[in-house]
């Protein structure tokens, strides 16, 4: 490593090696951080799936969720719509009645309900106050209250079919 002009030109190469060895560190620390975290991604994974959700599609909403211009993802949604039509794997797409006709503060309230059920903090981006505020407001309850409401008792159907399957903590006492 060389000293080049600037803020650093007068560093030593141990003072140099100092400073290259403790970026180095820090990066090792996040490294690692992000590796637990890929593996714990990878763990829930693998519960979604063994509770019948597509890791794709998980990905594709939080993509679409998070999305600045939604405009773009509705577009390639429609666009796969009509490749799909053209493949004959989907007869009849009619991406026009997918186009936005709810009206506005319908939509608002939509996406205050998906931020609900995202777990997004209740905050709208509409002025406080306003009527597009209080309908994201809305929604975001909505989406609170569903999955409040549905939330639990699905996770303790799925455990109840999990706790059916396993082997008792006992052994068989026909076979003995």
């Amino acid at each position: 490593m060389t000293s080049k002009t600037g803020h650093n030109s007068q560093l030593t190469e141990n003072e140099e090696k100092a400073i290259f060895f403790n970026h180095m560190r820090k990066r090792m620390v996040h490294n690692a951080k992000l590796a637990e975290v890929n593996k714990a991604k990878k763990e829930d994974g693998k519960i979604a799936q063994s509770e019948g959700v597509v890791l794709g599609d998980l990905d594709f909403a939080i993509k679409a969720l998070n999305a600045d211009d939604k405009a773009t993802v509705t577009d390639r949604y429609l666009n796969q719509g009509t490749i799909l039509t053209w493949l004959n794997l989907v007869p009849g797409f009619q991406s026009d009645l997918l186009r936005d006709r709810a009206p506005a503060i319908e939509r608002i309230e939509g996406e205050g309900e998906l931020a609900g059920l995202a777990g997004k903090d209740p905050k709208s981006p509409y002025d406080a106050g306003s009527d597009e505020d209080a309908a994201w407001l809305r929604g975001w309850d909505k989406g609170q209250k569903f999955m409040r409401d549905n939330l639990q008792s699905a996770m303790e159907k799925i455990n109840s079919e999990s706790d059916e399957d396993a082997d008792p903590d006992f052994p068989d006492q026909a076979a003995a």
